[in-house]
């Protein structure tokens, strides 16, 4: 999960977590978009780090380093 933790660290996110199983944790990341609370629902596998993320009907895969650092993917800016 250490990797979550980080990529939450680096974008200012606070975790919500919703459940979470031998191969994955879920649940929503908020953050403050113009002082406006933004929630993403994710879902995380913790085999592969690879980060799923939905907003408003958006949704986006990340591929994480161990650092928490996007390596494919599209940019994301909080």
């Amino acid at each position: 999960m250490g990797p979550l933790v980080y990529y939450c660290r680096w974008r200012g996110a606070k975790v919500r977590l919703h459940g979470r199983d031998d191969a994955a944790v879920w649940g929503e990341l908020v953050t403050q978009e113009e002082g406006r609370e933004r929630v993403e629902t994710f879902h995380f596998d913790l085999r592969t780090w690879e980060l799923r993320l939905q907003a408003e009907g958006e949704a986006t895969v990340l591929q994480l380093d161990e650092l928490g650092v996007v390596v494919s993917g599209p940019a994301t800016s909080f």
